[in-house]
């Protein structure tokens, strides 16, 4: 585990996100080096919406990644990116969706496109909310090991998380007690970063969350 900041901001997880193979990362590239390196992975740069924050506006797992289509006019996506672009009027898909290598929660804003998605990421769906929010991606951030959740997740949301990406589901909080954890966290199943924001006792549970335990 590490502790970063994307340039001073402790929400980490909006400018980036990490699977098993690559981080795709807006931060800045002393920040994004130690992560990529902390995880085992390849660093890949990549500017949507003309942003940084490449965590808010994709989700993924290690078969390829999900932006909406309009992205493709005001993003730069490197070359060796596998990517889905889904037709939308909603542009933050990583607030939309939950994945790993065996599963995605989609949010019911991305109903009609839950199938497309399942196909791309070659995993079983869902659609569901979590805490009776449907974005799902700011609520929860799962690897292939483990799953860190909202703390007002319903028993039934809970279950469906478990079923479809096939790890155990823990509640806990970030940042020194923000429900939204994927903002204060990238993680794959080889490490994590979290922001120096978060309390010991929050950093002790997302190490057991992730199966670092």
């Amino acid at each position: 585990m590490i502790k970063i900041t994307a340039d001073g901001d402790t929400n980490i997880g909006l400018h980036g996100f990490c699977t098993d193979k690559k981080l795709i990362s807006g931060m800045p590239s002393k920040e994004s080096k130690q992560a990529a390196k902390e995880m085992g992975v390849e660093r890949v740069s990549a500017i949507l919406f003309n942003t940084d924050l490449a965590g808010l506006f994709a989700a993924g797992n290690a078969t390829g990644i999900v932006v909406a289509r309009i992205a493709e006019d005001f993003s730069r996506f490197p070359g060796n990116l596998n990517i889905l672009k889904i037709e939308t009027k909603h542009t933050a898909i990583g607030n939309l969706i939950l994945a790993n290598d065996y599963g995605a929660i989609i949010s019911p804003l991305l109903r009609k496109s839950a199938k497309e998605i399942g196909n791309f990421l070659n995993v079983r769906t869902a659609v569901s909310g979590i805490a009776g929010l449907g974005i799902i991606g700011s609520a929860a951030l799962a690897t292939n090991k483990g799953c860190l959740v909202h703390p007002r997740v319903k028993d039934g949301e809970k279950r469906i998380i478990e079923e479809v990406l096939g790890v155990r589901a823990m509640i806990g909080t970030v940042n020194f007690g923000s429900p939204y954890v994927r903002a204060g966290i990238i993680a794959n199943s080889r490490g994590f970063a979290a922001s120096p924001a978060s309390s010991g006792p929050e950093l002790g549970n997302i190490t057991e969350a992730l199966g670092f335990l």
